[in-house]
């Protein structure tokens, strides 16, 4: 896996852009590069973005996702403060942080009625601080320490992140098998 182009993206982006909002990173400064929605398609302004590390970028997560065709819907540089509250990551998407520390609980149940109310739980916990002492073996979840430079991406399942202090990372989603909708959590 090659995270060269990642960091050094991210180290542009912070030093030229302004940061914005993003509804699923609350108190975060975001970078969004890429974005495909029902109606449009945004793609970030910034120079060396379609020059240099478009194309680098979606090969790596295609690579990692172990789909060549797959269909990137939404790719955003975050940078998390001690502040930060981030929604349930939505299913097929995923996060790759670069630097600082963060905790993620995946959740297993994949039947409809416990799913939606593990869905329910989720985001009842989205802001928790102490994600580690959470027993989520009782919720069919399990929580574990983030590495820096190590992708999530458990396909269908959502998952809460829990940034620790600053960090930095890049969510990605990807249109699912199903062709649900685009760019929703």
């Amino acid at each position: 896996m090659n995270y060269q182009p990642f960091n050094d993206l991210a180290q542009e982006a912070i030093r030229y852009m302004n940061p914005e909002t993003d509804w699923r990173f609350i108190h975060a400064d975001c970078y969004t590069f890429y974005n495909l929605t029902t109606t449009n398609r945004y793609t970030s302004s910034l120079p060396v973005w379609e020059e240099k590390y478009h194309a680098p970028c979606f090969a790596e997560i295609r690579e990692f996702v172990k789909d060549p065709n797959a269909m990137i819907d939404n790719f955003t540089l975050v940078v998390a403060n001690e502040h930060t509250i981030c929604h349930p990551v939505r299913g097929y998407s995923g996060i790759w942080t670069l630097e600082g520390n963060a905790y993620a609980a995946i959740n297993n149940n994949q039947d409809a009625e416990d799913f939606h109310r593990t869905k329910l739980g989720m985001y009842r916990r989205m802001e928790s601080h102490s994600p580690h002492l959470v027993r989520w073996g009782d919720m069919n979840m399990f929580g574990f320490d983030v590495s820096t430079e190590k992708a999530l991406f458990p396909g269908p399942r959502i998952f809460n992140y829990y940034p620790r202090g600053k960090a930095v990372f890049f969510y990605f989603a990807i249109k699912d098998k199903e062709g649900g909708p685009y760019g929703t959590n």
